[in-house]
């Protein structure tokens, strides 16, 4: 048995650091975007500091307006870090198009 020769065996950390966020939110989606109105609201929400990953698991309402649809979602975003409720909340303030934000909860990881 080899203690400290050449055949160290590499230890990896598979624990996940980030931790995710569920939340209930109301993001406005300008007519004409590019995608789908559920891909064109995870496109919004990854583009905020920090995120590592976005996923709508839910459609609550769709609201067509004039030059928009606004609708509400429920999403699951992995952080790339730990962080507290209410920097979460100033997060999700930054993103393009949100109107509000319903609920903020956690989770143990996305799927």
């Amino acid at each position: 048995m080899l203690l400290y020769g050449d055949d160290r065996m590499a230890v990896t950390n598979t624990n996940d650091t980030a931790s995710t966020t569920t939340a209930v939110v109301t993001i406005r989606i300008p007519c004409g975007a590019d995608g789908d109105l559920v891909t064109d609201a995870e496109d919004r929400l990854s583009q905020t500091a920090a995120v590592d990953d976005v996923l709508i698991d839910e459609l609550h309402s769709i609201e067509p307006k004039l030059s928009a649809t606004v609708i509400t979602v429920g999403v699951a975003v992995r952080w790339t870090t730990t962080m507290t409720q209410a920097e979460i909340r100033d997060r999700l303030a930054e993103v393009p198009g949100l109107e509000s934000i319903q609920r903020i909860g956690w989770d143990q990881g996305l799927p």
